[in-house]
């Protein structure tokens, strides 16, 4: 296979821009994950597209915070070097729900834990700065996205700052990248360092100190409580989640001490067109090849395509809209035919389909009737607490796809293994009918995540989660297919709001169905998400009503054990 960036990592002897004849790259990419050449995967994508906009690129894969050389061994690239934890916030890919280190790491070789730092972006950058100490320094990824602005920080229980201030880094870009990237290579090309560059949307700045040694006055942002004042109160902190989240597309600013960030307005969604070229780029669908031991990540994926980016659920615990955005990006299906077309000629090749998927699979095609005519809309989730009327909620494109792509001639079989949203596929209930029949291998999974209405309100879902509804829908198609399949539900135990009695009402649902729930997740608090805010704080920060949240970690476990009713008396 070759690779058309300069690699190093460990467990690669051999740097590509030896063969490559590279003297210097313009960009050096640091990484947590292991290096696969595919675009489910954040520096494979961004190393490609920044190679279609004329860069050479070099990638440091998996990097010991502890060697110098680690980071030393590519040089000094000439633009900057882009840093990100990978795949996964390496606190989550670290540290369970119950804080204990985690055994495996699936984004690396033979799923060996503990190759990733704490904090990766922090401890990536420092360990640059001991190495190059001037050098141009550019965060990114869900870890930097999340990170933002001030946080609650789950693990040390803390307010932390904005990362870009704790990592020293020149620049931040938040969100898919593609867009930021454009403009930054642009201005670099045209000798603009980035210190100057002060309004690319999808990006956060450090504010730059006047000569008096005070912050200059901004004007024209919208104002965050400063990090002082969250990390001192937490009604402050609510305050500054309120406006975060009642404001979104706007620009912010955010003291901290004598020096802040600013945030830039999000930056606009990609085109079909662009996100063809870009989900199109020249990929190997490969792990580098100097990786001996298999990478549990890319078994799962490696046969998967990617059609859809966006997610307008808005659901308060999740990260997906704070990181892609809530707006809808759909492949068009001569691209996803296409490039099924081309992975069709490997040798690993086997007709199969694992899944035409992405945040949400059925959200493929939609859009927001409002959008074409350029009216803002505040609204968090397009779902709760009702569908939005703007919504086109017709899912005929998904269905169209899911057709076309199983009746290609080099594919034996569709599967759509992405989570469905449940209320969604209510609103078009064909789709369940075509999934259950053609794109099922036995099991689907979907998100109720609970079904007491009060806890579904804290996590910004509708008060029913569409289960019995769903269900039957489900079973019939099943049943008319002549097939034996099952709902595989993904539920949550110890969100804000929910309560012993709570639990125990989840499980006696389940128990009254048979359903034997093996995806329960204990609640994790992601930073700068609605369920952080609340879980902090105690209260919910768009009406000030109070929130029990349970913060006994034996409690979070009861709630568990609860749920998983037919392990009653197993540990």
């Amino acid at each position: 296979m070759e690779m058309s960036t300069s690699f190093k990592g460990r467990s690669a002897p051999l740097s590509c821009s030896t063969i490559r004849n590279i003297d210097r790259p313009d960009v050096i990419l640091i990484t947590g994950d292991a290096y696969i050449d595919h675009p489910s995967f954040g520096a494979a994508l961004v190393g490609r597209y920044l190679e279609s906009l004329g860069l050479t690129v070099g990638i440091i894969s998996m990097p010991d915070v502890n060697n110098p050389a680690d980071f030393s061994q590519l040089g000094e690239p000439r633009y900057f070097f882009g840093v990100t934890s990978g795949n996964v916030d390496s606190m989550v890919s670290l540290y369970t729900a119950q804080k204990k280190i985690r055994t495996d790491d699936p984004y690396v070789p033979a799923d060996k834990a503990g190759l990733r730092p704490e904090r990766a972006v922090i401890a990536y950058c420092n360990a640059l700065r001991r190495s190059f100490k001037n050098c141009a320094i550019i965060i990114g990824g869900v870890e930097a996205s999340l990170r933002r602005i001030a946080h609650y920080d789950y693990w040390s229980d803390t307010v932390r700052r904005p990362v870009l201030l704790d990592a020293k880094a020149d620049l931040l870009v938040y969100g898919m990248a593609e867009k930021p990237l454009a403009e930054i290579v642009k201005r670099l090309k045209a000798g603009i360092p980035l210190s100057e560059m002060r309004d690319i949307p999808g990006t956060v700045r450090r504010i730059v100190k006047s000569d008096s040694g005070r912050p200059p006055d901004i004007g024209g942002l919208c104002p965050l409580p400063s990090f002082e004042e969250v990390s001192s109160s937490k009604r402050a902190f609510s305050e500054m989640t309120k406006l975060f989240f009642d404001n979104q597309g706007a620009a912010f600013v955010q003291r901290c001490g004598n020096t802040g960030i600013v945030v830039n307005p999000p930056a606009p969604p990609l085109s079909q067109k662009e996100f063809d070229a870009v989900c199109e780029l020249p990929f190997a669908y490969a792990p580098h090849p100097s990786y001996k031991e298999p990478i549990p990540a890319w078994e799962q994926i490696k046969d998967s395509f990617t059609v859809v980016r966006g997610c307008f659920g808005g659901c308060n615990f999740c990260g997906l809209g704070l990181h892609q955005g809530k707006t809808i990006q759909s492949r068009s299906k001569e691209s996803v035919a296409r490039e099924v077309k081309k992975r069709a000629q490997g040798k690993d090749w086997k007709g199969v389909v694992s899944d035409l998927g992405g945040p949400t699979a059925n959200m493929y095609g939609l859009f927001c009737k409002r959008h074409a005519t350029s009216q803002k809309c505040n609204r968090r989730s397009c779902l709760v607490p009702k569908p939005c009327p703007h919504l086109m909620s017709d899912q005929s494109e998904f269905a169209d796809l899911i057709t076309r792509i199983g009746s290609m001639h080099e594919v034996k079989h569709v599967y759509v293994n992405s989570g469905i949203r449940m209320d969604l596929a209510l609103l078009w209930p064909k789709i369940i009918e075509l999934l259950a029949q053609t794109a099922i291998g036995g099991q689907m999974s979907v998100a109720p995540e609970h079904v007491s209405p009060h806890v579904l309100k804290h996590m910004g879902k509708p008060d029913d989660c569409g289960w019995d509804r769903f269900e039957t829908l489900f079973d019939a198609a099943s049943k008319k297919a002549g097939k034996k399949q099952f709902l595989i539900p993904y539920l949550i135990a110890g969100h804000p709001g929910s309560t012993l009695a709570d639990a125990k009402m989840l499980g006696d649902f389940l128990k009254k169905r048979n359903i034997q729930a093996r995806q329960v997740q204990e609640f994790m608090p992601l930073p700068m998400t609605v369920s952080a805010s609340m879980y902090y704080t105690g209260e919910d920060p768009f009406t000030g009503e109070k929130v029990y949240v349970s913060r006994k970690l034996s409690e979070m476990r009861q709630q568990k054990k609860l749920i998983m009713w037919w392990k009653t008396g197993r540990t």
